[in-house]
């Protein structure tokens, strides 16, 4: 198993040697070139992947808007997780900013070893618990700091994804317009 995945499980959950290598031939390989897909909206949602490197953008659109949802980054996990869980289209899709290296898992061998080890339970526990911390916080943010504070927090946060994504994407995901966020950096 890939060293960066192993270490990822190992901060879930205790597994040994051999659950890691038992788990190994369930994982997929795959790079997913930049401005390619790993999650087309309409499709279903019906992998997890682990990024090793590159950058991913989550993104929906409607009526003629498109809204960034997530930006996925090394060390982090890319889903659709409402199209995961329900087992319904996709609203949103997973785009590559980048090259990047994903290591994914099918959902039902997924849910097998959730049946067949508590660890592989904590996982998913643990992964679960961090989405809707990490979700709730970005709320709060949205709703209580200035879009100046918001961006100079992001640019704390996200050095890297500064660097690669374009400024329209960083303002939908900050909800402000392309026009407030250059104003923002212009410093007026």
């Amino acid at each position: 198993m890939d060293e960066s995945l192993q270490a990822f499980l190992k901060g879930l959950a205790p597994f040994n040697e051999s659950e890691l290598d038992e788990a190994d031939s369930l994982f997929t390989y795959t790079v997913v070139k930049k401005d390619c897909f790993f999650l087309k909206a309409g499709h279903y949602s019906d992998r997890i992947g682990y990024v090793k490197s590159g950058l991913l953008r989550s993104y929906f659109e409607s009526d003629n808007r498109v809204t960034t949802t997530f930006f996925a980054t090394p060390g982090t996990i890319t889903v659709d997780l409402h199209s995961f869980l329900k087992q319904i289209p996709s609203k949103e899709s997973i785009h590559a900013l980048e090259e990047t290296e994903v290591f994914f898992i099918k959902r039902q061998p997924l849910y097998d070893m959730y049946q067949g080890n508590w660890k592989w339970q904590q996982v998913g526990r643990l992964l679960m618990e961090h989405y809707f911390v990490e979700s709730e916080e970005r709320t709060i943010r949205l709703q209580s700091m200035s879009a100046h504070d918001l961006y100079a927090y992001f640019v704390k946060q996200h050095p890297d994804i500064v660097r690669i994504a374009s400024l329209s994407y960083i303002a939908s995901y900050l909800g402000m317009t392309p026009e407030t966020l250059s104003r923002i950096r212009r410093g007026k």
